[in-house]
């Protein structure tokens, strides 16, 4: 397994974590280090107020105003380099998936859980929204079909009861063993994520070019005709041959 915080931010985010107010209900580290990866990839900003809920989904126990914003500093502190290291082109996936071992297993869906939670924030973005529900699979555009895809592999790790759901078996094919469909996902897993960030980096240009690109200007002003005998524009009440059109 990469190293996912280094020894400072996981220091400072254990104790983040400690001032949940539902310990039983804490994300774990990687479930942590999933959410900022997924929100360090997403293309379009989102407020921390969307979030910070799902670290602290009741009111966070902080001692203080200054305690609250020491914390604050540390989450945002790891946020911010999660999202250089994607500028740079080096948020990795953090898993070695030809060594992984049994005790991982539940490192990696806890790890997808958050990154779950992350792309739940912003479905239209990832092509999971309503908005293609009743469209077939044909007729979607290919990088949209290709997306969803890969956020199918990265729902089934994460929430493991969802995976017959998400892939329904064909009536001709017998049902998948539970321990197969788990390593076929887990070894998609890294490609799926890599997916991700191949269509995010494709939408921020996009986004860039569209703020770059000149926009048309406004089309002129056209007056409307006025006859001779109607009333003047300018408010006088006389008639316009006897008023403004006179001149």
């Amino acid at each position: 397994m990469i190293k996912m915080f280094t020894a400072k931010e996981e220091k400072n985010l254990a104790y983040v974590l400690s001032k949940s107010a539902d310990q039983e209900d804490t994300l774990f580290m990687e479930e942590l280090h999933g959410l900022l990866f997924g929100l360090a990839l997403t293309p379009s900003p989102i407020m921390p107020s969307e979030w910070l809920s799902a670290i602290f989904p009741d009111e966070p126990q902080f001692d203080d105003l200054d305690d609250a914003n020491t914390c604050m500093g540390h989450l945002f502190n790891a946020y911010n380099r999660l999202i250089a290291d994607f500028n740079k082109g080096k948020l990795d996936f953090p898993f070695n998936m030809k060594k992984i071992t049994d005790f991982e297993h539940s490192l990696i869906e806890g790890w997808a859980y958050g990154l779950f939670l992350a792309i739940s924030l912003r479905p239209d973005i990832w092509g999971v929204s309503d908005k293609y529900d009743d469209v077939a699979d044909e007729d979607l555009p290919e990088d949209i079909r290709d997306v969803m895809d890969c956020v199918n592999i990265i729902t089934a790790v994460a929430i493991p009861e969802e995976r017959d759901n998400i892939f329904e078996k064909s009536p001709d094919q017998p049902a998948k063993d539970p321990k197969e469909l788990q390593a076929m996902l887990y070894a998609f897993l890294p490609t799926a994520v890599e997916g991700l960030r191949e269509y995010s980096a494709l939408k921020r240009k996009e986004i860039l070019a569209d703020r770059q690109s000149p926009k048309p200007p406004d089309a002129p002003l056209r007056r409307k005709k006025v006859g001779p005998n109607e009333p003047c524009p300018c408010g006088s009440g006389r008639k316009y041959k006897k008023c403004c059109g006179s001149n």
